[in-house]
């Protein structure tokens, strides 16, 4: 039996997560878990066009998919749909990290992502669905990305996922004859970290490795992204495109899985609005001269406008509507009829289809013309735009008043009440803009002229008057527990709502706004000296007073920990300290501990202490206990037991050769396990794969025939978490 020293790596990792400080504010990608599969799929992913999508499922852990935003000065694209081998929080930004990880330790048999993987599947996750295409190609956006980069190029561990559509005319090698459309242009190569790197297809990837990463894989360090996204490593925005039989049933699962271990995420980022599953046509309607969807009888007549791609204007495109039955107004009696039919002629990506306003002099209520697209099937949801036909209602603008003060800058503008936009004004000072600037130190009034796109005109006046200069003034002290909360007060006079800017220590300025309650308290959590720095109420600036301060109070606690000597070792000890803080104090430790001062006795692992002072105040703290390389001594690096027997007679009892590793045993996998006869000939190899408590190997056979009993020499060899080496040998007898 072999034994080594487990330095704890493996729970480093796996606790890592759980326990690490709150990461800083994302500067670039930004996850959102809080979206159904059935959003992320029709509002997010889905192109608007038609919705002809259901049975929507997802895959794998909630927080392994969801939306994802910011990434338009990485990708391209800034929002869509992410789905990751871990949790898809991790994928913002900044890069601090050369191996994050949500670790489920799910292992999984999935039939599609299993015939992609070079070793066993962990924590797969993705996204099913059924679709009807109504064109004959169907095409997204998408960015692989991965923590496997740039290290684990060319190994085993290397994360896979697909894409995997199904259905009339695929005839693919996943299951239900699916095919993988996860291709490289232009090629029939899957996209992975093997096919897309620094080395190979490198102009389709982009660098995002730490420094130490970069260093190990001998790449000059260069990843403009590290702020923005915490993967080292992604693909160009690559496009996934398939031939499909309009009006025919598919399904397509979109995977993503760690291979090898549950250990350093993956995603897949898919741009929203980019699965299109047939028709590149968009509709909308207009008024001639204004983009409101709103034509007004004797003044403005409105149009349908058709568009497409500037990739699709090689051909003549003809375009069939239909006019939706629940349309109020009426062909013939409220706007000239029309055909059903446009033409749009090649190179040209528009197409438009006039109404002329019938002008039947009645006083009706506004009334819709809604037109929808006709496609070789039907879509669940059919692509539309609506026209609103209304009378000719003269603009109306309202005289107003407002309250300035004296000397400083304000906005006038007219309250237009109604009318057809767009509007054209005159002012008294000669201005033809919306809006005017001013400064007064009396009451004044000034006077505009309004005239809207249906050529009716009217006047208002808008008088402003003085106020005081409203202001606010902050006071108080308050004292707070180490993340505790308190509260100032703010006195406001003035206009509400108000506006308010503060400080703290003289940093940067923090904005409330919309406050209508005086006085207001302010709610604070960090110690230091809190100033207003600016301060706004509903028409002017103000002026600012007063100051106050928060003061943190509470124990401190220091602690000094001393690891064991060996992983498997109970010889730790930890010394703790406290410091200020109102005594008694109370302790409490996780696992319950020997001494509240003085815990001796430990083994490796984390221990969570929180000291209560008589205030209530209380500070917490974890201590991860790991071995001392001080101490470490003869310790061995890993424990792995290997038999030196075994009867492969077919009895049912120990007819395989097994290994051993032990749950913590430090190692990350077992790179290769050889098996030699007495001449040295090579009998049984295995190479790279994971160390579980019980590995079956050898059946005591070479070439499909029972080997004779007698003692063959193994050699072993192991990879630690910490990129390390061992290499093992020893004998086994094989007994009949």
């Amino acid at each position: 039996m072999y034994r080594f020293l487990f330095i704890g790596c493996l729970v480093l990792c796996l606790l890592g997560t759980a326990n690490a400080p709150p990461r800083p504010p994302a500067k670039g990608i930004v996850t959102d878990h809080n979206y159904s599969t059935e959003q992320l799929v029709r509002d997010v992913f889905l192109k608007s066009e038609c919705i002809n999508v259901f049975n929507i499922k997802k895959i794998g852990k909630d927080v392994s998919v969801g939306h994802f935003a910011g990434a338009n000065n990485i990708f391209g694209f800034d929002e869509g749909v992410l789905i990751s081998s871990g949790d898809i929080k991790l994928a913002e930004g900044p890069n601090d990290s050369v191996e994050s990880s949500a670790t489920f330790a799910d292992d999984s048999n999935d039939p599609d992502i299993k015939k992609l993987a070079s070793d066993f599947a962990f924590d797969v996750a993705g996204i099913e669905f059924d679709f009807i295409p109504v064109g004959e190609v169907a095409t997204f956006r998408y960015v692989f990305a991965s923590e496997e980069y740039c290290e684990f190029v060319g190994s085993v561990f290397n994360d896979v996922f697909g894409f995997f559509v199904s259905g009339p005319g695929i005839n693919g090698p996943f299951s239900n004859s699916a095919a993988n459309v996860a291709l490289l242009p232009g090629t029939d190569q899957y996209v992975a970290i093997n096919t897309v790197n620094f080395e190979d297809n490198a102009s389709s990837y982009r660098k995002n490795e730490l420094p130490e990463d970069a260093n190990r894989c001998g790449i000059p360090f260069s990843a403009p992204n590290l702020e923005q996204i915490e993967y080292d490593g992604f693909t160009i925005p690559l496009t996934a495109t398939f031939n499909v039989i309009p009006c025919e049933t598919y399904h397509i699962r979109l995977l993503v899985s760690d291979v090898g271990d549950d250990k350093l995420d993956s995603g897949v980022f898919l741009e929203a609005k980019s699965f299109n599953i047939g028709s590149n046509l968009s509709i909308r309607a207009e008024a001639i001269g204004s983009q409101e969807p709103i034509a007004i009888e004797g003044c403005r007549n409105g149009r349908f406008v058709f568009s497409r791609p500037e990739s699709g204007i090689d051909e003549s495109l003809t375009i069939d509507y239909v006019i939706n039955q629940n349309s109020t107004a009426e062909s013939g009696l409220d706007y000239e009829p029309i055909s059903g039919t446009v033409v749009m002629p090649a190179g040209q990506i528009f197409a438009f289809v006039p109404i002329q306003v019938i002008d039947d002099q009645l006083t009706e209520d506004p009334e819709s013309l809604r037109i929808e697209l006709v496609f070789p099937c039907d879509c669940l949801d059919p692509l539309g735009a609506t026209l609103i036909l209304q009378d000719l209602e003269p603009i109306r603008v309202s005289d107003s008043e407002i309250r300035v003060c004296a000397g400083q800058e304000f906005i006038v503008a007219p309250s237009i009440v109604s009318g057809a936009s767009p509007y054209t004004y005159q002012w008294q000072n000669g201005s033809t803009d919306p809006s005017i600037t001013a400064t007064i130190d009396q009451q004044t009034e000034f006077f505009v002229t309004v005239t809207d796109n249906c050529n009716t005109t009217a006047a208002a006046v808008i008088s402003a008057d003085l106020q005081p200069v409203p202001s606010a003034t902050l006071s108080g002290e308050t004292r707070i527990c180490k993340d505790g909360e308190g509260a100032l007060m703010i006195v406001f006079e003035g206009r509400p709502p108000w506006t308010v800017q503060y400080s703290i220590d003289g940093g940067p300025g923090i904005q409330i706004n919309n406050i209508t309650q005086t006085p207001y308290n302010l709610k604070v959590s960090t110690p230091g000296l809190y100033e207003l720095t600016a301060f706004r109420d509903a028409n002017c600036n103000g002026t600012t007073l007063g100051s106050g301060r928060v003061t943190l109070v509470g124990p401190e606690i220091e602690i000094r920990p001393t690891g064991p000597s060996c992983f498997n070792s109970p010889d730790g000890e930890i010394l703790l300290s406290i410091r200020k803080g109102q005594p008694p104090y109370q302790i409490a430790w996780e696992p319950a501990v020997n001494d509240d001062l003085n815990p001796t006795g430990l083994k490796k692992g984390d221990y969570a202490v929180s000291v209560t002072d008589a205030s209530g105040c209380l500070t917490a703290e974890t201590i991860n206990l790991a071995p001392s390389e001080t101490r470490k001594g003869d310790c061995q690096d890993f424990d792995l037991y290997v038999p030196n027997a075994f009867s492969p007679n077919g009895d049912g009892f120990n007819d395989l050769l097994h290994i051993f590793p032990e749950t913590d045993s430090n190692l990350r996998r077992i790179k290769s396990f050889r098996l030699f006869d007495r001449w040295g000939a090579l009998i049984y190899q295995k190479n790279n794969f994971l160390p579980l408590p019980d590995i079956p190997l050898w059946d005591g056979t070479f070439n499909g025939r029972p080997m004779q009993p007698g003692v063959f020499v193994w050699q072993l060899i192991a990879e630690l978490h910490d990129g390390s080496e061992k290499v093992l040998a020893g004998d086994v007898l094989l007994i009949r």
